[in-house]
């Protein structure tokens, strides 16, 4: 799934960011919670700023439906900047959300990245890819630094309120996706190959109901892993380094 260039260029980017935000915990980490938090808010800023720019080039040029926000990593553009612009009470309640997803967008980003920021060979050149890998590689940062920051500790309920939020989405991108004849979120066609030769046999009807089972039940369940996986490295780290940890 990975094509030379994606060998090439994706590794260096992935390390380059650990690198960036590892020395960003260390220069905060005796920082309150809320400064910790100003990076996490720096990338909501620029998320938005982004789409702002998407927006007005779609506008400007040939309009098409597909730079619409009604794919499913449109939600960043509404999870991290509740999460992280509007206070605690917010804070507290999309922050978990917009972490649990950005895990999930970010390993489906890097294990098969053609099919989820497109060909990284033409960014520079071509204003979708371009935009498809700067978004992309920021929701990886604001997981990342969410991790490094120690802002969040996610819980099973917000496995359940992930999987709740992808009800609604896929509520308001179905039936748009068919109006309008856009692939928002794979509900058409699958940018899988293997799956994409498996929908003629299974039928539309159930490839669409397959494909909202993997946005809300699927989207629940990735959560759990991250859920588990945190509690697991948790325990570790508290084990190795008990006084550091208090």
């Amino acid at each position: 799934m990975y094509s030379e260039i994606d060998k090439q260029v994706l590794p260096r980017v992935l390390l380059a960011m650990i690198v960036f935000v590892a020395i960003l915990a260390f220069l905060f980490r005796k920082n309150s919670e809320r400064v910790r938090a100003i990076p996490c808010a720096m990338v909501a800023l620029t998320l938005l700023s982004i789409e702002i720019v998407k927006q007005k080039w779609n506008l400007l040029g040939e309009f098409d439906y597909f730079f619409l926000p009604f794919h499913y990593c449109s939600l960043f553009y509404v999870v991290i900047p509740l999460a992280e612009l509007f206070g605690t009470r917010m804070s507290r309640i999309f922050r978990p959300i917009a972490v649990c997803m950005s895990f999930m967008v970010s390993v489906a980003t890097y294990v098969y990245p053609y099919g989820i920021m497109g060909d990284i060979g033409l960014v520079g050149e071509n204003f979708k890819e371009t935009h498809g890998f700067l978004f992309h590689h920021l929701i990886l940062l604001y997981f990342l630094l969410a991790v490094a920051m120690r802002l969040c500790r996610p819980r099973p309920r917000d496995a359940f309120l992930m999987g709740g939020l992808g009800v609604v989405y896929t509520a308001v991108a179905l039936p748009l996706a068919y109006k309008w004849d856009v692939n928002y979120c794979n509900f058409l066609r699958s940018v899988i190959p293997a799956l994409e030769a498996l929908r003629p046999e299974w039928g539309q009807l159930n490839y669409t109901v397959f494909t909202i089972l993997t946005v809300t039940v699927g989207g629940t369940f990735s959560a759990f892993v991250y859920i588990a996986l945190y509690t697991v490295v948790s325990k570790l780290l508290r084990l190795c380094f008990p006084k550091k940890l208090k």
